[in-house]
């Protein structure tokens, strides 16, 4: 079996893989990254509301076969305030 190696950054930060994985191919490989990435995507948001997670899958050559991208975007407009009962 072919072992992977997935590799997960986030802005700055990077996780590089150093033991690597057997996956029966590089779909499944792809498939174990899509599956991690939401995981990551839980911890709180920075203020802007915005984060973007790459996965990328490398052979034992260190050749990138595969990125996997997951980008939030937290929009909001502005805020309108609550409407409150007149004391009655």
């Amino acid at each position: 079996m072919p072992r992977y190696f997935i590799d997960y950054e986030e802005g700055v930060k990077r996780l590089v893989d150093e033991e690597g994985t057997d996956y029966p191919d590089l779909t499944a490989a792809r498939d174990a990254a899509i599956a991690a990435l939401p995981d990551v995507g839980r911890d709180a948001p920075p203020a802007d509301g915005k984060r973007r997670f790459v996965a990328r899958v490398r052979d034992g050559g260190d050749r990138v076969l595969c990125t996997v991208t997951l980008q939030l975007d937290a929009d909001c407009g502005p805020v309108i305030p609550a409407e409150t009962e007149a004391p009655g």
